[in-house]
């Protein structure tokens, strides 16, 4: 049996482990407000508050730790060990992978100084603990700023319900303490207030609209491979033919059907490779059928899949079949989002959904092709 495996797997663990922390994480600073309010109910004793709170700090680094590993175990994007605890130093998205190493580095310290509680003082003790104030709206930026779901619907739910949460939560703490110290009350509310305004804004103007992945420093070659900045910077127009197209070459909009072949073998220099040729039909965009050539090399595994390392892909007409040539920029075992360019730079974006039959080793689906560049989004960041 044939099987196409990608780092598609890495890219939904990271993206869901990062998730889970934000929402952990905002539960133990919930729980931790609670804990220093002293609160309790029946049923919920000041000891299960404080239990919960540290088993959800706890759980929080167990998810973060999934969440690192698989960003760069994934090789996508360039994360490297050394920017997971080294604000700003990753190529990728520097400042808002930077502020994710940060607050790493501040949860660290929170999670230790809790464990070693019993051997230091209330004071220090405390003035770490107030790094828990900075290290949520730092990790929610981060989060915000480096992933690839901001303007999915259910995921901003998540968000906008783990930002009430903490500042419901902080306000409470905040007006519990007010007769006693009004003005330190009064100074901390209103930097809360103007930090919540800044983030909603942010958010609103930044990575919840389209072209996010360009400013928020995504290099040029993940934005479109083999081009140069100014191609990335939105050369193409979208739906717009490129220039002096040849007449027997295939034009982009392009929907059509795809019939072929598919053969796997051993790759030179070892590993796996498997081989898609195609005929598309039914484009309207040429007076003559397209081709479409997939290579994907990779390493084989115990399933009989293949776990993809590179590729290479060439679109065209029977005339000119390499017209267009690029990457696999994602694979999700039989649907592949492609990046391609034309000879003069011209990004196109190809959308491939297969359906495989091992037994007579032919393939079928359907291909779509627009003019643009594929939004970056796996292993962690870079949906548009």
């Amino acid at each position: 049996m044939i099987a196409i495996l990608s780092s598609s797997t890495l890219w939904y663990l990271t993206r869901g482990a990062g998730l889970v922390s934000l929402v952990l994480l905002t539960a133990s600073v919930v729980m931790g407000i609670l804990q220093v309010q002293r609160w309790a109910a029946e049923g919920w004793p000041r000891m299960v508050v404080a239990g919960l709170h540290k088993n959800l700090s706890l759980l929080v680094l167990v998810f973060l730790g999934l969440h690192i590993v698989t960003a760069v175990a994934d090789g996508y994007v360039p994360i490297h060990w050394i920017s997971v605890v080294i604000p700003f130093t990753s190529p990728y998205r520097p400042l808002w992978l930077g502020l994710g190493a940060v607050a790493v580095d501040l949860l660290i310290a929170l999670i230790v100084t809790s464990l070693l509680r019993s051997r230091m003082s209330l004071r220090t003790w405390r003035l770490v603990h107030w790094a828990a104030y900075a290290c949520w709206p730092v990790a929610f930026v981060h989060g915000l700023g480096t992933g690839s779901d901001g303007r999915v619907g259910w995921v901003q739910t998540v968000d906008v319900v783990c930002l009430a949460a903490v500042v419901v939560a902080t306000t409470w703490r905040l007006a519990s303490g007010w007769r006693g110290e009004p003005a330190r009350r009064a100074t901390a509310s209103v930097a809360m207030g103007v930090v919540v305004l800044a983030m909603v804004g942010w958010a609103a103007a930044g990575p919840t609209k389209p072209g996010w992945a360009r400013r928020a420093g995504t290099p040029v070659a993940l934005l479109a491979p083999g081009t140069t900045t100014a191609d990335a910077l939105g050369a193409a127009d979208p739906g717009v033919a490129p220039a002096n197209t040849p007449a027997n070459a295939l034009t982009i909009p392009v929907n059509a059907t795809l019939a072929g072949t598919i053969t796997q073998s051993d790759a030179p220099g070892g590993g796996a490779r498997v081989v898609i040729d195609g005929t598309l039909t039914g484009t309207q965009a040429a007076p003559q059928d397209g081709v479409l050539h997939i290579e994907i090399d990779g390493t084989a595994t115990n399933s009989g899949g293949l776990r993809m390392s590179s590729s290479t892909v060439t679109m065209g007409t029977a005339d000119k079949p390499d017209q267009y040539h690029g990457t696999i920029a994602r694979l999700r075992n039989t649907s592949l989002t492609i990046q391609l360019q034309d000879a003069a730079g011209a990004a196109v974006a190809l959308d491939v959904e297969l359906q495989i039959d091992n037994n007579s080793g032919t393939v079928t689906g359907s291909v779509t092709a627009t003019d643009g560049t594929v939004p970056a989004a796996p292993a962690g960041g870079d949906g548009d």
